[in-house]
């Protein structure tokens, strides 16, 4: 239903990267921030010459939210633009993720979802704290408002994590357009799917049927041994 897309995903397999971020902002701004989020990290990680450690991921996340902020601070168009950003890398089974905002990572192992990233939000510190349970957290006005993003500041604390990834094993990452119009139980369904193209497309034409109010991206990778 959006005119545009603040959206925007990068990945490359051979070196077995990806990540993907969602832009907010006024005036487009939003794109201008998640394309330059996906530059400014897609070019640290391609000059990685034998894997990606987590340090790399890490810091290529800090690089990008240096960039966004010096454009936001020197153009006032851009003023307060910033994005979320979920990136990670997989080398011989070991998995980093490096993630700011809520945009999130999540795992189908044995036909379990289980989401690796925490929201950097309002409504999950008020789930932590116990002032809501789960339901509440997934129907509140307040689910978009983030608590840390790229570019609001000149630095930002980026959140590690690191999983051991095994055959079989189904990675998702995705914009809140998708955790928010579906409950775990349809991601884990439409994961489970054979054909990646074909359980992205699944994924975000189910989004699309519960509303589809806001941008929906997805990049999904299984683990094959």
């Amino acid at each position: 239903m959006r005119e545009h897309n603040e959206d925007a995903i990068a990945w490359d397999s051979e070196q077995g990267w990806a990540l993907l971020a969602d832009g907010m902002g006024g005036h487009n701004a939003g794109e201008v921030a998640s394309a330059i989020a996906v530059e400014v990290i897609s070019e640290q990680l391609k000059s990685a010459e034998d894997g990606i450690a987590g340090a790399l991921l890490e810091s290529a996340v800090e690089q990008a939210n240096s960039a966004i902020y010096q454009q936001a601070t020197a153009q006032p168009r851009l003023y307060t633009m910033g994005t979320t950003v979920v990136a990670l890398s997989l080398h011989a089974h070991t998995l980093h993720c490096a993630h700011v905002g809520d945009s999130r990572l999540y795992r189908l192992r044995g036909g379990e979802l289980q989401q690796l990233s925490r929201d950097h939000s309002l409504v999950q510190e008020l789930l932590d704290e116990g002032m809501i349970d789960a339901e509440q957290a997934r129907t509140s006005e307040q689910k978009n408002v983030i608590t840390r993003a790229l570019g609001l500041e000149p630095e930002v604390e980026v959140e590690m994590t690191e999983d051991t990834a095994r055959g079989g094993d189904s990675y998702l990452l995705c914009s809140d357009g998708l955790s928010d119009r579906l409950r775990d139980e349809e991601i884990a369904e439409l994961l489970a799917g054979e054909a990646l193209p074909e359980v992205a497309e699944n994924l975000i034409n189910a989004a699309n049927r519960h509303g589809g109010e806001d941008n929906i991206s997805v990049i999904v990778i299984r683990v094959w041994e």
